[in-house]
Parts: structure tokens; C-alpha cells; sequence
């Protein structure tokens, strides 16, 4: 038993040349771990460096609670929309079924009609616990934004989850699995840039640029303007929608090319294969 303990514990430089080799290639090859290198870092530095350079410049500070809990209600609505079409799309390519989900006569169309109707239920339900737990814990009642505000916001935040699903998901199908961990961290790299818990005109004049173009930004000016102002935005609700619909079409058009071309140079029997 001694001789068993002094044998595993032994340590060789040779040994340990040839671990670190190994998990050296593992990270690089990985996109995975090499997000993790500087992907959460960034994030969480631009994330709340917007939203403290916000608060400190804010005079008043009555609002800024239901700003932030109205932001988090409504984000958890396009976070869900988004990772749910990736997912499920994931799922038959786990299960090494979506060689046979293809060849059948479902069209792109309706796999994501279905996706989305799933998608809908989840994602009203997560929204009813959040809504009722912030009202419980924080006495924060969303539905005083009104109901034609809450189904614009609700709407656009869907749809736009949804285009972002389907993007990813004609990414996979275009470059495999290797870049599946975009199912769950494209949503937070949206997040900076889409005003969730700041004003606009608090970031600075390059990120406004990016802002600008996102659907999300308009949706949380507008969600700020009714808790400040108790009326609903229209313009800014117009653009989103919009753009929205705009890139709904775009991704729908992009995923049938992404298949097209995963059809043509026979990369389905290789997932199935993999």
C-alpha cells in the first residue's frame, strides 16, 4: 500500500511537459475556453462600467430600482427566446438525430414555428415567476407599464430572441459544433450594448453607434420612459419593430442558406457521424 501511494504521488517533469501540452491544445482548439479567457472579463467590466457611470451621474435615485428590476423581467424574456431555438436545434444534433429531423418533410419554417410556440409558453411562464417575485420581494408591479406597453415590449423581446436563435443556429449548421457555446453567450454580449439598466446617452458615442442598431435599446428606452413618464414611447417602439421584423426576414433567409450549404457539401452525415 505504501509502495501504490508513493507511486502515485511521484511527479516528473516529463509527465507533467506532456499534460500541459495536452491541455494546451484542448483550450486553443476550443472556442469555448477561449471566450472564458477574456469573454466574461469584457463583459461584466462594460456591463456594469455603463450602468455606475449612469447611477453616478443620476441625481435621484427613486427610480432606479424599478429601472433595473423592470429591465432584468423583461431581459429574461429575450435571454429565453434566444436560447431556446439554439437548444433545441442542439438537441437533435446531441442526439445525432438531425440527419433524420432533415431528410423528413418538415420545412425550416415550420421546425421554427414549432420551436417558437414551445418557446412562447416558457418564456411567459419564466416572466409570470420573475413578475410575481419581484412584486413579492421588492413590491415591484410590472404590469403598471401598462398592457399595451408590456405586449409591445413582450413582442419585440420575442422576436428579436428569435432571430438571434436562428443565427446561431444557421451558424452551427454552417461551421459545426465547435461553435456551439454562441447558444448561450451571444445573448450577453447583446446585453452592454442594448441599454438594459442605462439610458443611451449614458455610454459612450462609438457604443451609442452599436446601440442604435439593436432592437433591445429601443425596447429599454421605452420601458424607462413609461416608469418615468407613465406614457408609452411610440417611436422609439416603432424603430424597434422595425428592425425587428427586418431581421427576422434576414435570418430566416440566412438559415436556408446556411442549409443549403450544409446539404451541398454533405456536412449532415458528418454531424450525424461526429
Amino acid at each position: 500500500m505504501r509502495y501504490r501511494l508513493s507511486q502515485d504521488y511521484t511527479c516528473t517533469a516529463a509527465a507533467v511537459r506532456g499534460l500541459v501540452y495536452k491541455f494546451t491544445c484542448i483550450c486553443y482548439r476550443s472556442l469555448d475556453r477561449i471566450f472564458d479567457i477574456v469573454y466574461w472579463p469584457v463583459i461584466s467590466l462594460l456591463l456594469w462600467g455603463f450602468t455606475s457611470t449612469f447611477v453616478s451621474t443620476t441625481a435621484s435615485s427613486s427610480q432606479l430600482v424599478e429601472f433595473f428590476l423592470g429591465g432584468v423581467v423583461l431581459w429574461s424574456l429575450f435571454w429565453r427566446a434566444q436560447t431556446d431555438v439554439g437548444t433545441f436545434i442542439l438537441e437533435d444534433f446531441w442526439s445525432r438525430n438531425i440527419y433524420n429531423l432533415l431528410a423528413s418533410p418538415v420545412t425550416p419554417l415550420e421546425l421554427f414555428c414549432a420551436i417558437g410556440l414551445v418557446g412562447v409558453i416558457r418564456c411567459l411562464l419564466s416572466f409570470i415567476f420573475l413578475s410575481l417575485l419581484a412584486w413579492v420581494l421588492y413590491a415591484f408591479n410590472i404590469l403598471y407599464l401598462g398592457g399595451m406597453a408590456l405586449a409591445v415590449f413582450t413582442t419585440v423581446l420575442l422576436l428579436f430572441g428569435w432571430v438571434i436563435g436562428i443565427i446561431i443556429s444557421a451558424l452551427i449548421f454552417r461551421y459545426g459544433l465547435r461553435i456551439q457555446v454562441l447558444a448561450w453567450s451571444v445573448g450577453f454580449i447583446i446585453q452592454p450594448f442594448s441599454c438594459v439598466f442605462y439610458p443611451l446617452e449614458s455610454m459612450p458615442q462609438w457604443v451609442q453607434v452599436i446601440a442604435v442598431a439593436l432592437p433591445t435599446t429601443h425596447v429599454f428606452e421605452g420601458l424607462r420612459h413609461a416608469i418615468a413618464t407613465g406614457e408609452l414611447a411610440i417611436r422609439p417602439l416603432l424603430t424597434a419593430s422595425v428592425l425587428t421584423l427586418v431581421l427576422l426576414v434576414a435570418a430566416l433567409l440566412y438559415f436556408q442558406y446556411a442549409l443549403l450549404q450544409a446539404k451541398n457539401r454533405g456536412l449532415l452525415t458528418r454531424f450525424e457521424m461526429a
